[in-house]
């Protein structure tokens, strides 16, 4: 009698199924590349690939195999092997798992899904989101790998899972795909000629059986046709594959990340600008922060605002056809498509505080130093349209951080003459004062051109004068930027106010004359910076605010229309001012009143969340307990539940209402725990003939002895007595427990596991 083969294949025939199954999972795996950048998706990925092809090559191995093996399998694959390819950060030397690491792959599994897709490509730097490609090739190769070794006429459905992981590259990548027509063609090719192959293999055995006596000239002649055949398939699916791939353009691509929403709309939080007084007001000497690294003429940006609801400018949100407001999750680069000069710039935070993170350009990356730098980095957000960074954990003294940037240089007036305001839309203001559409109406179209309308208003308002309304001042200026306060403004003859309402009155003019302008609030010394590198200590007194309108061929172009702060000399007839009281006390009230106020708006809330961090701090506990729990749970359930069906099995058997039964139940309970230590027990002999074979492997079993009493008790005249059967029972049950201590611990763990008495038991069904 042969041995059954360890594999369901030949070694040669596994080793094609295999390496069809690579090629395939490595191009699923290049399928990422776009949406991670760098090479750690490739560790991930293939890494991935490799371990679900040897757990589908061991599960399909003769003493594992079963799909409840396979699930343990990848679990286990996920578990030992899942910290160092998919969070390498939280091991130890990138290779030693750590509880942080297996915490965060855990929930990676769960969470990282969401996370990609709302994440700003390149996404290698972000935590855990390389789950996704590791568990993705993992479970799809394995499957793949399983299907391939144990089909026969089915097998072209083993491709399948490799597609669909291809699938899912795809669709959580973005619109710029990797190579699409060579991956569309490499996968459709190995596919078919893998398929062919297979085929063939299927037809070619069935022949040798079937037609051993045909003429070796006609089976000759048939195996070419069907050579012939199988190369025009793959010709076929090569031409198609290229034909579909390479007409597809980016723009056209649909991707899951065009479904989901940003995860925060900053229209939510106060608008900064709001407390812009404040900074002048309790921050006038106090240093900020400390800036180095800055080139020549930059600012240092805090916040963008393109849309004014009346009281206050503020960020777009999603309902807007702006984009200002929606931030996504950054890692450790951002893509940056924008020309200009690269800058490194370190910036040590002091007095400043807020979620809002000041910036130069276009942020490359972005890393956070200092005791906070893992919670602020994890909390990390920016918006790729506006150059403007948040972290909700929100900067306090002593964070500190360091970032690479693309600095656009900024033209000069002469440089504009003949360039065109670029057509783009941002979001129309819900209110814009009467006098001030007045002001426009007679000021705003006196140019040639847009750029001469622009410089001609810019002009103006810088012949007004300059306050902050504080005591020192000798002008008063209400604080605001509300239409109330806006409308005053413009009561005057003589305007007067800061960058507040001078930056606002500017962007709402602007838009009067269809000119798309954006506000932006921001930091920059008096004298400006001067590109040497040299640390700069900015203060409250260095918080400014400007404009911001769109060239063509120049990008956003700043332009001040605040006058100098000397021009505080300007006075007004002396006439009194007419009906001030309802016009300043419909504003709200100016957030510089409080004088313990933070200097954000949105400060307190931050603090909130420190305290509400440190009350709940319990809560990470209770996700590291159940990870535990939860990865101690898997690694237990496929012992739960082939334990829980043998259970089942024993407890018929033992419960079986003719006493006869009870003792063929018995018997077979002996047979079918020596055929899950992995005992090739003969099928189609007599009782005598199977005890033999288990007493020789197992002397302990007393097989031989158990197996004349049943013959005995079934065979002979009336039923066994039921006190004989219990006794009979307790027999059995020394019996499994001799063969189990004469098994080898590998043996005995794997019988626990093993379902191949119940496969016995079904095929002897089949033959009777």
């Amino acid at each position: 009698m042969t041995d059954t083969p360890m594999l369901p294949r030949t070694q040669k025939q596994a080793l094609i199924d295999c390496a069809a199954i690579f090629v395939v999972g490595l191009a699923a795996t290049l399928s990422f590349g776009p949406v991670f950048g760098g090479v750690a998706y490739l560790f991930a990925g293939l890494g991935g690939t490799l371990l679900g092809i040897a757990v589908g090559v061991l599960t399909s191995l003769r003493p594992l195999r079963g799909w409840l093996m396979t699930a343990a399998g990848i679990v286990l694959a996920l578990v030992l092997f899942g910290p160092a390819l998919a969070v390498p950060r939280k091991t130890i030397g990138g290779i030693i798992p750590t509880l942080d690491a297996w915490q965060e792959l855990l929930l990676g599994v769960v969470f990282s899904w969401k996370g990609l897709l709302t994440a700003e490509p390149p996404a290698e730097g972000f935590p855990s989101l390389l789950v996704v490609p590791f568990l993705t090739l993992l479970v799809c190769t394995t499957i793949a790998t399983v299907l391939a070794l144990r089909l026969r006429r089915g097998a072209p459905f083993a491709m399948l899972p490799g597609v669909i992981a291809l699938l899912v590259g795809i669709s959580f990548g973005t619109k710029i795909a990797f190579w699409p027509a060579a991956l569309g063609i490499l996968v459709a090719g190995v596919i078919v000629a893998w398929c062919a192959w297979r085929r063939a293999s299927w037809r070619t055995g069935l022949n040798d059986e079937v037609e051993v006596t045909n003429d070796t000239r006609h089976r000759s002649r048939a195996r070419r046709q069907r050579t012939r055949g199988a190369v025009g398939m793959i010709a076929a699916a090569l031409l198609v594959a290229g034909l579909i791939s390479i007409p597809v353009q980016p723009a056209s691509r649909a991707v899951l990340r065009d479904t989901v929403e940003p995860p925060i709309e900053l229209a939510e939080y106060p608008s900064p600008l709001a407390g812009y007084r404040n900074w002048h007001k309790n921050f006038e000497d106090a240093t900020l922060m400390t800036v180095s690294g800055m080139p020549d003429d930059s600012r240092l940006r805090l916040a963008t605002f393109d849309y004014y609801d009346g009281t206050v400018f503020a960020v777009a949100g999603s309902q807007q056809s702006s984009g200002s407001g929606s931030f996504a999750r950054i890692g450790d680069e951002v893509l940056v498509q924008q020309s200009g000069t690269p800058a490194t710039v370190r910036v040590d935070v002091q007095d400043y505080s807020g979620i809002w993170v000041p910036d130069v350009g276009f942020i490359q990356s972005l890393r956070f130093d200092g005791a906070r730098q893992d919670a602020l980095q994890s909390s990390l957000h920016y918006n790729g349209q506006t150059g403007t960074a948040i972290t909700l954990e929100g900067l306090g003294s002593g964070d500190a951080y360091e970032l690479e940037a693309i600095v656009p240089a900024q033209p000069d007036p002469e440089e504009l003459e003949g360039a065109r305001v670029t057509d783009l839309q941002v979001p129309d203001p819900a209110v814009v004062p009467d006098l001030l559409q007045a002001w426009v109406a007679t000021w705003g179209n006196e140019g040639q051109n847009q750029l001469e309308n622009i410089q001609n208003m810019q002009r103006l308002m810088q012949n007004g004068s300059f306050s902050h309304g504080l005591e020192d001042d000798t002008i008063p200026s209400l604080a605001g930027h509300g239409a109330s306060r806006i409308q005053a403004m413009f009561e005057r003859d003589v305007l007067v106010g800061d960058d507040e309402q001078y930056a606002t009155a500017f962007a709402l003019a602007l838009n009067r004359i269809n000119v798309p302008a954006r506000v932006v609030m921001g930091l920059y010394p008096d004298d400006g910076f001067t590109g040497d590198g040299a640390a700069v200590e900015l203060t409250g007194g260095d918080m400014h605010a400007w404009v911001e309108v769109p060239f063509e061929g120049y990008g956003w172009v700043q332009f001040d229309p605040t006058p100098p702060e000397d021009n505080d000399d300007i006075q007004p007839e002396p006439e009194p001012e007419p009906d001030p009281k309802p016009q300043v006390l419909q504003p709200p009230q100016p957030p510089e009143e409080p004088a313990d106020m933070s200097p954000d708006t949105v400060a307190d809330e931050g603090q909130e969340d420190d305290e509400e961090i440190e009350d709940t701090s319990w809560v990470v506990w209770l996700w590291v307990g159940g990870s535990v729990l939860l990865l101690l749970l898997l690694l237990a359930a496929p012992f739960i539940v082939v334990g829980a069906i043998k259970a089942a099995r024993w407890r018929r058997r033992y419960r079986s209402e003719r006493e006869s039964d009870r003792l063929s139940g018995g018997w077979h309970e002996v047979v079918d725990h020596a055929v899950d230590l992995g005992l090739p027990v003969p099928a189609g002999v007599t009782r005598r003939e199977v005890a033999g074979v288990v007493e020789d492997r197992y002397p302990r079993s007393r097989a031989t002895e158990i197996g004349e009493f049943v013959d005995e008790g079934v065979f002979g005249p009336g039923e066994p007595a039921r006190e004989d059967v219990d006794a009979f029972w307790l027999d059995v049950e020394r019996s499994v427990q001799g063969m189990r201590a004469e098994a080898k611990p590998t043996k005995r763990l794997l019988g626990r596991l093993s379902l191949r008495s119940f496969a016995r038991r079904r095929k002897e069904r089949r033959r009777r």
